[in-house]
């Protein structure tokens, strides 16, 4: 440009950067080019053009200070002055005129002590001269969000920085429409090792990566040789730019989900990149630890934006407890912690917003509804539950010890031993919670368990009837609702309401839940007991045989709908032809598609549409939000013939067969007693599975009334949907509450403190089963399991019989659930009721997680394949198109033949 500017400065590195002048984020970037690094071409609207601007319509701090908002409305709606245009626009002329990035540079934006980072606005993909104002413009308002204002008063950044902070600038920098982009940490923060740096790569921009919403390659990098260890995983989504401006995700190439995004040498000259920012740009950044964004186009390496990393060292790596606030060290120490059989609703790795959501269940749901299975005396809320790198535990010592007052677990370690895995040794284990209570205490509490299970008894069928009626109601009154016309008032009152019936719910659910582990606990031992050698294995055919679980009731639900398609050209039509992605769209647009959608399908979502996976994280989508996974269950369904009811009705038989001839060769008195213990827990399990759906359904309603929050807050600019993973469910519910205001409830310094440990749990090695003490975090290191040359697993025998064929890896069942063909495997990391379809078409199943009363291990049985579960790595090592060996009775899976080798032959 030649003629000279006075509010618009080239970010070229050939000026001394001035952070009043130019903010955080800008001087950053000047410093990166003025070391020749290489960073995309970018200018600066200074600080001197805001400040010149709210001067000219009276519009200061002291001004606005009670009224923020009027401000926005302000520089929002304003027309810049002609000077200040025309420099915008020859800015973006001269960077092409086409996409760029338009983002805020705040005068205290990452600092060293304070970095604001994701508190002021960014906007992508941005194309047009008006375009390009409007969101110099909408940056300027950013500066007065209330959520900007909390976090400046709690890092107490407005004392370190003056009035001065209270002034922003904004960067238009070229748009790199990326082929891979991501984030560089210049040291590891998971392992705590000073020497590595860390990088997460994703396909497309890099967006996605910030806000954890695809899946990430990881590179580990030796900081001095730059000697690089990968760890590539299944990448199903990718972050692009839209053809209308913004970013977007989209299913990524079938080319491209399993191959590396970086080469060793690119990942290699990132490190060295942020290693020259280190040494070489400045104090801001001499010697600190760093977060760097970048992207690769055509092969040529970005460097976005550098700032310094502000939390706490993360060289000082060390054991995490599942309950930190633990002072007393022998509990600290000594306490056992367990994720078996926690419920699929917890199973596997949760977002903070669930884990807060697990929290509020713990404080006011779990120790009511325990004690309604008899037991006098409760623990605090407090040792019921715990939590490591994102995982739910049971707290298997207090639990125990709470239930020394019921005569069948007097015993602790009866209770113990049942959570407990190898990497346990209980050999010299002591309770650290204490002895049980004695004499007359004891007498009391035994009494009392003794009465509640007497009523518990008499009233189980006529409490899963009641429960089962409510459900219906509640459902019914619930999808009345309009909430998006309820104040806050109304919302919270509702919430109170959900607080009840949940609790009533739990409570009707908890004695069934329990009283089936322990029935099977006894059954497992009669068949040991009297079976020994030739009971191995078989012990599930006898609970499989007479368990008439009502978990697949949704299978036959879907099945049902497909017949209901199949029986009409058109309507099949629709679901075969076309990309299965645009199902709902196509579906709205067909006369007989909307038949389906309005009738049959709507009745199917009102019956079954609360379930989903992980139930208790609230922020994963339920059928009734997102039902395009049961809509290519279907198509699936439409491309594969089979019969449901035959395939039960034979494996059935075999069940049959198999227990009768096991019985006859026991003594009548055995028999009849195992037949009553059989009995006993097929009805506590069917009484379990009627009243389960209800207090999912409460969870649902829990949702639902938080994304009506988030919608409501997304119009004030305060958070958005995206936002909603790393919200805090607690936080919420005294925003809706009245007790605090959306700024501190919602403010950014959580939200980004959330998706920051999220994405460091994502890439965590999953903590163990059981644990007794602390735990000291390991990063994932997929790369050297599946480098290992056993190709064997060794699991739990959950369903009986062996099968030989080809494995399909599952990690994204939204995602990959149209991928799976009749007689695969299906390998996943655990299963829960969303997974039970595509029992229908499997050979076998092989469960990372898992007990012999998960869900992998039930549903197995029901269909009569064989399924091993608890192999911990099975996803790690097995991929898909791997030849499988699978023995449901030994408990082992063999990969005869790998993928890769049948590629070569």
């Amino acid at each position: 440009m030649a003629e000279a500017m006075k509010y618009v400065r080239a970010l070229d590195g050939t000026f001394e950067e001035d952070r009043l002048i130019l903010g955080g984020k800008a001087m950053s970037l000047n410093a990166l080019a003025r070391a020749g690094l290489p960073a995309p071409e970018a200018y600066c609207v200074t600080t001197e053009a805001y400040r010149a601007f709210v001067e000219r319509f009276g519009l200061t701090e002291d001004t606005t200070k009670n009224d923020p908002a009027r401000l926005r409305d302000v520089l929002e709606a304003a027309t810049l002055p002609q000077d200040l245009q025309r420099e915008i626009i020859a800015a973006y002329a001269t960077l092409g005129g086409g996409r760029v990035a338009v983002r805020s540079s705040a005068v205290s934006e990452d600092l060293a002590e304070s970095s604001f980072a994701g508190q002021y606005k960014t906007f992508l993909n941005v194309e047009g001269e008006r375009a390009v104002i409007d969101c110099v413009k909408r940056c300027w308002a950013s500066l007065w969000a209330d959520h900007v204002a909390v976090y400046g008063r709690q890092r107490d950044a407005v004392a370190q920085s003056g009035d001065t902070e209270k002034s922003i600038a904004v960067i238009l920098q070229q748009m790199v429409s990326a082929d891979a982009a991501g984030v560089l940490f210049t040291t590891d923060p998971i392992g705590g090792d000073a020497n590595r740096m860390v990088i997460e790569a994703a396909w497309g921009v890099g967006e996605g990566v910030v806000s954890s919403q695809v899946v990430t390659d990881s590179y580990l990098v030796d900081r001095t040789d730059f000697a690089v260890a990968r760890t590539i995983r299944h990448k199903p989504m990718r972050t692009v730019c839209n053809r209308d401006g913004g970013v977007a995700l989209e299913k990524t190439p079938a080319t491209l989900a399993d191959a590396a995004t970086l080469t060793d040498d690119q990942a290699a000259q990132l490190a060295r990149h942020a290693m020259t920012i280190r040494q070489s740009c400045g104090p801001a950044f001499a010697d600190k630890e760093l977060d760097v964004e970048w992207a690769i186009k055509d092969g040529k390496i970005a460097i976005l934006q550098a700032r310094p990393i502000t939390v706490s060292d993360p060289r000082a790596a060390h054991a995490v407890f599942a309950d930190p606030e633990e002072a007393e060290s022998s509990l600290r120490d000594n306490t056992m912690f367990s994720r078996m059989d926690t419920g699929e609703i917890v199973t596997g790795l949760m977002t903070p917003f669930g884990l807060s959501f697990c929290r509020f269940y713990q404080n006011n749901i779990h120790g009511p509804a325990v004690k309604k299975m008899g037991l006098l005396n409760m623990s605090s809320s407090r040792h019921f539950m715990g939590y490591i790198r994102g995982y739910v535990y049971l707290n298997i010592s207090a639990s125990a010890y709470m239930l020394t007052q019921c005569p069948p677990t007097r015993d602790h370690m009866k209770f113990t031993k049942r959570y407990a895995t190898d990497e346990v040794d209980l050999s010299n284990y002591r309770n650290p919670y204490g002895e049980p209570v004695k004499g007359l205490a004891y007498l009391r509490s035994a009494f009392y368990w003794l009465r509640q299970q007497l009523i518990n008894v008499a009233t189980a069928e006529k409490t899963a009837r009641r429960m089962e009626a409510l459900g219906k109601d509640r459902i019914d009154r619930f999808l009345a609702l309009d909430l998006t016309k309820m104040s806050l008032e109304e919302l919270n009152a509702e919430l109170e309401l959900i607080d009840r019936n949940f609790l009533a719910s739990c409570s009707a659910y908890m004695p069934f839940f329990l009283q089936s582990f322990a029935l099977y606990d006894a059954l497992a031992e009669l068949c040991e007991t009297w079976l020994g050698g030739r009971g191995e294995g078989l012990h599930n055919r006898i609970k499989a045989s007479l368990n008439n679980l009502r978990t697949i009731d949704v299978t036959k639900g879907v099945v049902a709908l497909a017949d209901t398609v199949k029986a009409q050209p058109e309507l099949r039509d629709l679901f075969l032809n076309g990309s299965p992605d645009e199902l709902v769209e196509r579906l709205q647009l067909s006369s007989s598609g909307k038949t389906f959608w309005d009738g049959p399908f709507a009745a199917f979502l009102r019956q079954f549409g609360t379930r989903g996976r992980q139930e208790f994280d609230l922020s994963i989508a339920r059928w009734n939000d997102d039902p395009l996974y049961l809509l290519k269950v279907i198509r699936l369904y439409l491309l594969n013939e089979f019969d449901l009811y035959d395939k039960m009705r034979e494996s059935d038989a075999k069940r049959r067969e198999d227990t009768t001839r096991l019985l006859s060769t026991l003594p009548l008195k055995a028999r009849l007693k195992l037949r009553f213990v059989i009995s006993a827990y097929a009805k506590m399990a069917d009484l379990r599975e009627r009243v389960r759906p209800v207090f999912v359904a409460e969870t649902w309603f829990y949702r639902k009334i938080a994304l009506e929050i988030i919608r409501r807050l997304s119009e004030e600019g305060v958070a958005n949907l995206s936002d909603l993973p790393f919200l805090d469910f607690n936080e919420l519910r005294a925003y809706v509450a009245g007790q605090k205001t959306a700024a501190q409830a919602f403010s950014r310094e959580l939200i980004e403190k959330n998706r920051r440990e999220h994405l460091i749990n994502l890439r965590a090695e999953e903590p163990p089963m059981s644990i007794v003490g602390g735990y000291k975090p390991k990063r994932s290191n997929a790369a050297a399991r599946l480098a290992d040359d056993s190709d064997a697993l060794v699991g739990l025998a959950a369903s009986p019989g062996v099968v030989v064929a080809r494995a399909r890896v599952i990690t994204d069942l939204q995602r990959q659930a149209e991928e799976f063909e009749p007689g695969e495997i299906l390998v996943a990391k655990f299963t829960d009721a969303s997974w039970t379809p595509l029992f229908v078409l499997a050979a076998g199943v092989v469960a990372d997680i898992g007990s012999p009363l998960s869900h992998s291990s039930i549903v197995s049985r029901e269909f009569g394949i064989p399924a091993v579960v608890n192999t911990r790595s099975g996803t790690l090592k097995i991929r898909t198109g791997d030849f499988l060996y699978l023995d449901g009775d030994a408990g082992v899976v063999r990969i005869e033949e790998r993928a890769e080798r049948q590629a070569a032959a």
